[in-house]
């Protein structure tokens, strides 16, 4: 099949977008189209994905050159057209009417996540949010396929299929790691990590909290890799004390992050307690277990249920949102500080992602499985174009 990926917000090499779903695809055989932002503004074809850019220099041209977007779209004659969050609701709508068979992913809760987007007038969030929930539960019934990466979305969009948010897990990679790991050399100072989106909501101050608590205790540093997101918390974060123990790299390709990353004594996913954060399939999590790096989580009902359910029970430490930064010290460094147990938390967490929740095991396949079923619809003609 012909398949043309709309994804207008992202970055043409997203991990969820490119490098778990599209190349998916086109490795099972598809011919995948993906339009999407890149960084020269020119076409490529990688993974055997082609990539044609969409850019624009602010939110507003985003939004202003959706209808081109959708025309151009509708002449590559695909037979599925797969759209990437809200932006893409009215491409889908538009779309359908035309007689395109569309399949709609949403990667978030976006009636809860819209209420955090700070270059949104705040009169305009929770109308958006309304809407957003209103036409996401239509196009599950109207639509020939949804994603959704969480399971309280079936509530509203019961026609939808889970496909969460598991690693790409490079099986070479994990193992050398647990070696590196083993092999590490006892130091004085202890080094945490984070990689990921930056901003308020999704732990920046925590973080910091944190690391001037165990400052006081013992010598640590941030290694803090990543893009800001939804306010300016990066810049407001620059201003504080304990940015002297932090060294920023910025936004890195994966694999180079993954490199920074290997040797830090533990990874930091510390969300706050809003929008849909509890619910979320915590990808930094699984990318920490598989570079056998313990994870300190907040203490969230699903995070934790999603990894103590399994072998991955001792791959990390769980800490309440409103704990108090000394307290959480104390904890990450009776984690970090104890080699048997933090190699223990490194093997566990290799073993989880190895065997039980990597994308190749338990994200493919349901991406196959639906494509599969709108394949066979297109075939009886049920959702054949015009």
């Amino acid at each position: 099949m012909k398949i043309i990926v709309l994804a207008p917000v992202h970055r043409y090499d997203d991990i969820r977008v490119f490098r778990k779903e599209a190349a998916s695809l086109a490795a099972a055989g598809h011919e995948v189209v993906l339009f999407a932002r890149t960084p020269d503004g020119k076409p490529r074809t990688e993974n055997g994905v082609t990539v044609i850019p969409v850019n624009y220099r602010s939110r507003w041209q985003r939004f202003a050159q959706l209808p081109r977007l959708a025309a151009t779209a509708y002449r590559g004659n695909a037979d599925v057209y797969h759209l990437h969050n809200p932006d893409t609701l009215p491409l889908a709508a538009w779309l359908w009417f035309q007689g395109c068979c569309v399949i709609y992913d949403t990667h978030e809760d976006f009636r809860e996540e819209i209420l955090l987007r700070r270059w949104l007038p705040k009169f305009i969030r929770r109308p958006a949010a309304v809407a957003i929930a209103a036409a996401e539960s239509i196009a599950g019934k109207i639509l020939a396929g949804v994603i959704v990466t969480q399971e309280q979305l079936l509530s509203r969009i019961p026609e939808a299929v889970v496909i969460g948010n598991p690693p790409i897990v490079d099986v070479a990679l994990a193992r050398a790691a647990l070696v590196a790991r083993a092999n590490m050399p006892a130091t004085a100072e202890v080094t945490l990590g984070y990689l990921g989106g930056i901003s308020e909501d999704r732990g920046l101050f925590r973080m910091l909290d944190l690391l001037g608590a165990m400052n006081e205790v013992r010598a640590t540093r941030l290694r803090l890799i990543g893009y800001p997101v939804n306010d300016d918390a990066l810049s407001r974060a620059k201003e504080r004390p304990e940015w002297q123990w932090v060294d920023y790299r910025g936004e890195l390709p994966q694999s180079e992050a993954h490199r920074q990353l290997i040797g830090v004594d533990a990874g930091l996913v510390l969300f706050q307690d809003v929008a849909s954060h509890r619910h979320i399939d915590p990808n930094k999590i699984y990318e920490y277990m598989m570079l056998g790096i313990p994870f300190v989580a907040t203490n969230f009902d699903d995070w934790r249920h999603r990894v103590t359910t399994n072998s991955a029970g001792p791959a990390g430490i769980f800490v309440d949102s409103n704990e108090c930064p000394g307290e959480a010290a104390r904890m990450v460094l009776d984690l970090v500080t104890s080699r048997e147990r933090s190699l223990e938390a490194s093997e566990a967490g290799v073993g989880y992602v190895v065997s039980e929740y990597s994308w190749q095991a338990a994200g493919a396949p349901m991406l196959f499985a639906l494509y599969d079923r709108v394949q066979d619809a297109i075939r009886n003609t049920a959702l054949r174009r015009p």
